[in-house]
């Protein structure tokens, strides 16, 4: 199983170590491990990437191998994510520089857009459906990769009330949201 659907499901190609790429055919228990990762499709694309693949660890110690796993977990998930930003996205018309890409940072995960980290409280501008109009936002978000980031708009108030009441709609962001950095204007 892969990511989307045909007649453009990605996978994670592996490389063995006699150089050839198996070209998503399943593991069997006699396999050799892999030597690296690639992205691909069914469609018959591949990507230039290739992710190096940690070795597997001599030691049958339980961390260890757990600490094995979770490194190359992250290798294929490198590769979902060059499947997703170099294939799949331009075929839905979406530019990745204007998608949130949750990415890591020092601090933990993090989303970026543009290839900038969005901070909390950052300001930025949501493309809304008609009249090609962009609503200024907010962004929050919980740190928890199971959970969207949310927007808030503030809303306006009457004369005078400026500074007494803040009026604030927030809703999750949804995960084709089309974003940008707001515009500097003179």
């Amino acid at each position: 199983m892969g990511w989307g659907y045909e007649p453009h499901e990605g996978y994670a190609d592996e490389k063995w170590p006699d150089g050839h790429w198996t070209g998503g055919s399943g593991r069997s228990a006699t396999d050799p491990d892999p030597l690296a990762y690639r992205a691909s499709c069914s469609c018959g694309w591949r990507s230039e990437h290739e992710h190096p693949v940690p070795p597997r660890p001599e030691s049958r110690d339980e961390a260890t191998r757990e600490t094995w796993f979770l490194q190359r977990e992250g290798v294929y998930d490198r590769c979902q994510q060059d499947w997703n930003a170099e294939h799949f996205e331009g075929m839905l018309g979406y530019e990745p520089h204007q998608q949130l890409i949750l990415g890591k940072s020092p601090g933990g995960p993090r989303h970026f857009l543009d290839g900038r980290p969005v901070n909390a409280g950052s300001a930025l501008e949501l493309l809304l459906e008609h009249e090609n109009r962009w609503l200024p936002i907010r962004y929050e978000w919980s740190w928890q990769n199971d959970q969207p980031p949310t927007a808030h708009i503030a809303l306006g108030v009457p004369p005078g009330a400026e500074g007494l009441t803040h009026l604030t709609v927030s809703f999750p962001l949804p995960p084709r949201a089309i974003l940008r950095w707001p515009t500097r204007t003179p």
